[in-house]
């Protein structure tokens, strides 16, 4: 679902870049641009090693905490996974502020500026625009809908953003969320059939950073998906979701966990299971790997006869991320 998410907001982008052209900002116009995020502010920064491990991960795999030294993680490969769909999300959402930031403002004013409106190609019948206005150090933005023919009373917000300065340039607080039960409501046509609303918070102005997005699925019967990313200095990275209904262990009941993964920038990783709910409710397994994803240490809180297996000294020191 998330790797098609996006589809719709990059024609959209594509309408307003064809109908107006070039880059002609002025340092005021920047101001504005630079209060929109940008990938390398939300996307989760992965070791490049990452790349080559590959496995079931948790959701597919029998008793996933029966795991011996030496073998490749389930946990460093589910990590990996999550945080390639976490940036594809990203991604997509993003290819439409990054692309309004090639195209000049249709409108100027003292602390607002409007891209359109122009008529939506991908979506006949209906017109966009993208709309941004500034409060002292606050910048509030908007892409925005309505049927063609109507008039301003019309318009409608499907993205919704907003982003408070700090120190330098991107440095803030700033959140943005996809308002799909409205589009639904205005026969807007998206690809966001399962959800109701897509949202990511996060704040760049101090170490670590942190990114969170929450899928929000249709009609409420399903607690939503929440997944956390942190950064800290020295590219160390951390990953927080959680699993629900996972077979972990050998038992009459799936277990619902929080997964909690950091990994440094070589590869090396840690990772943190707290089972909410299940066989073994309460439990807690930490398990650490090298940089080929092996694991070198395991924990198991309910294992009175071999609580720990291999070196805890293998595991990476992550303090930085514990603020």
């Amino acid at each position: 679902m998330k790797g098609h998410a996006m589809r719709h907001l990059a024609l959209a982008c594509l309408c307003l870049a064809a109908a107006a052209c070039g880059g002609d900002f002025s340092n005021d116009d920047l101001e504005f641009l630079n209060a929109l995020p940008q990938r390398e502010d939300l996307a989760a920064k992965l070791p490049a090693s990452s790349q080559g491990r590959s496995g079931g991960g948790l959701t597919t795999r029998k008793d996933t905490l029966v795991v011996n030294l030496g073998e490749v993680s389930e946990l460093a490969t589910n990590t990996d996974e999550t945080g390639r769909d976490f940036n594809t999300a990203v991604d997509g959402l993003l290819t439409l502020l990054e692309n309004i930031r090639t195209t000049s403002p249709t409108t100027r004013e003292p602390d607002r500026r409007v891209w359109g409106p122009f008529r939506d190609k991908a979506h006949p019948g209906f017109d966009v625009r993208f709309v941004m206005e500034r409060v002292e150090l606050r910048f509030d933005y908007r892409l925005e809908y309505r049927r063609t023919g109507e008039g301003d009373a019309a318009w409608w917000a499907f993205l919704s953003g907003t982003f408070e300065a700090d120190a330098g340039i991107r440095k803030g607080v700033g959140a943005l969320y996809l308002d799909v039960k409205k589009a639904k409501e205005k026969d807007f046509t998206t690809d966001l059939v399962a959800l109701d609303r897509l949202d990511i918070d996060y704040q760049t102005k101090a170490l670590p950073t942190r990114v969170e997005m929450v899928f929000t699925p249709v009609g409420g019967l399903v607690s939503p998906t929440r997944y956390t990313y942190r950064e800290a200095e020295g590219q160390l990275g951390e990953m927080k979701f959680r699993l629900p209904s996972t077979d972990l262990v050998i038992g009459g009941k799936l277990e619902d966990v929080e997964l909690t993964t950091r990994w440094a920038p070589d590869g090396r990783g840690m990772g943190v299971l707290l089972v909410l709910d299940g066989d073994i409710k309460g439990a807690k397994y930490t398990e650490c790997w090298n940089a080929l994803g092996r694991v070198t240490f395991i924990a198991r809180s309910w294992d009175f006869f071999n609580p720990t297996l291999g070196d805890r000294a293998t595991c990476p020191n992550f303090s930085a991320l514990d603020e």
